[in-house]
């Protein structure tokens, strides 16, 4: 919970909810008609805006009875409500978050921690809430331990879980929610990120063009990892590989190897165009090289050895 708190992008910082309102006004109307499902579950890319979107609808009906509610009309909150001054301060007790802390998924600890809290913690007559993000990572110990959880939920408890990927989650807990489907088109990305770059002063670079490739909430932190290295965007590709790979071997922060992901996409993508007799060969490399990718994070290879991979698949692809 502090790393979201800690975490400058984290939704929880982010007072407006930018174009999901049709997802947000439904929501609200379950909710008003009492047929909000108890549990949840919202799909889409990473950094589209899922959580934005449920941390934005968990206020609103937290805030109902406060001198300082969610204002619904413009979708903001107001930094004053009880509710979201006692979420910062962690000490919500209708709101519980068990987040991935990537790279590393929630787990069966993190399950039973949340039960322990909910035994511990007395109901006030309001709705309780608590968001599992990245669910399609647990493993299958941590799933059953969710779906015992929620298995007889009470009156005043809903679960919204997310699934940030396009592969398959444990299909018992799929099968025991309702599912949200959120996606955003091009006009859509576009306002989000704009209004993103600016509220976080994130200087332009040549990552921002290919916002098509990725999501705005994954480009900002890109873009700001990508300052902060202070590269050079006239910088070969094989030494931004190894900055990021370097990196990420200091610092253990996993976006370094998304951004190294995305970097990859950039150039795929440029090969995919500029070469379109070997379709599937430049669809293999491409493949290897993210495996590669995973395998440095697993097997804490060497830096300079994976980047001597990387080039010699790049000679082979280009």
């Amino acid at each position: 919970m502090n790393n979201l708190i800690n975490d400058k992008f984290s939704p929880i910082n982010s007072l407006k909810l930018f174009v999901l309102k049709e997802h947000f006004d439904n929501l609200v109307k379950l909710y008003r008609n009492k047929k909000l499902p108890k549990i949840i579950l919202l799909t889409g890319e990473k950094g589209i805006g899922k959580f934005t979107l449920i941390f934005h609808f968990i206020n609103y009906i937290l805030s109902l009875d406060s001198k300082c509610p969610y204002d619904s009309e413009n979708l903001l909150i107001n930094k004053n409500n009880d509710s979201y001054k006692k979420i910062l301060l962690n000490v919500e007790q209708n709101f519980n978050y068990i987040g991935s802390a990537r790279p590393n998924p929630a787990t069966i600890e993190n399950i039973r921690d949340i039960k322990k809290k909910f035994y511990k913690s007395s109901l006030n007559n309001q709705p309780r809430f608590t968001i599992l993000d990245d669910v399609e990572l647990m493993n299958t110990n941590a799933a059953n331990a969710l779906l015992k959880l929620i298995e007889e939920p009470s009156v005043y408890d809903y679960f919204l879980l997310i699934n940030n990927k396009k592969q398959n989650m444990i299909e018992t807990l799929r099968s025991r929610s309702i599912e949200i489907k959120v996606f955003l088109g091009a006009e859509e990305k576009n306002k989000i990120f704009n209004f993103l770059q600016e509220s976080f002063k994130i200087e332009n670079n040549f990552l921002n063009k290919y916002l098509e490739l990725t999501t705005p909430g994954m480009l900002i932190k890109f873009s700001d990892l990508f300052a902060t290295a202070k590269i050079n965007e006239e910088e070969s590709f094989d030494n931004m590989i190894l900055k990021f790979l370097l990196q990420f071997k200091k610092t253990k922060n996993i976006l370094c190897l998304d951004l190294i992901n995305f970097l990859l996409d950039i150039k795929f993508s440029k090969l995919t165009k500029e070469n379109n007799a070997n379709q599937l060969e430049i669809l293999e490399t491409k493949n290897k090289l993210t495996d590669l990718v995973n395998q440095y994070r697993k097997f804490n290879l060497n830096s300079n050895t994976v980047l001597n991979q990387f080039k010699i698949h790049f000679n082979h692809a280009g």
